[in-house]
């Protein structure tokens, strides 16, 4: 996550949190001047959700000066996680113990930088996931980027 994303993050978290919504992830992505945030809430998103939250977001990045940052013309996209929805934090890992996830490591770990398999366990500084029998323990700074799998 940039510097950027992570202002982004902190400034917009406790609002969202406070209107009943939780905030997972945010992107930006630089090419396509796309600022992309990815909310949740007790019973699914919907499309009014998202507008909902667009508007709040929008007045609060003009508020803050946050828009600032970005260099031109931007699109603001907000949507639900989806099924194969991404995990950022300890929380949502622990949602999702139980459930198959991918996730990829910035370093090695036990050898390897890609995983896939059964969340076993997750706590606020590390999780367990089971590979083809084999038991991981992967702390959270390692991780680059985890999904839940989605299972039909």
């Amino acid at each position: 996550m940039s510097a950027f994303t992570e202002k982004v993050q902190e400034t917009l978290s406790e609002l969202l949190e406070a209107e009943g919504y939780d905030l997972i992830l945010v992107e930006f992505v630089p090419r396509s001047q796309i600022l992309r945030l990815f909310v949740d809430k007790e019973g699914g998103v919907t499309l009014d959700d998202c507008a909902t939250v667009s508007h709040l977001v929008g007045d609060v990045l003009d508020a803050e000066g946050l828009d600032e940052s970005i260099k031109g013309k931007y699109t603001l996209e907000v949507s639900s996680p989806g099924l194969d929805r991404p995990l950022t934090r300890p929380k949502d890992f622990i949602r999702f113990v139980g459930s198959k996830a991918k996730l990829t490591t910035k370093e090695p770990t036990g050898g390897r930088h890609k995983f896939t398999g059964e969340l076993l366990s997750a706590t606020d500084s590390a999780i367990q996931i089971d590979v083809e029998g084999e038991a991981f323990e992967i702390e959270y700074g390692l991780i680059s980027r985890a999904r839940v799998i989605p299972e039909y």
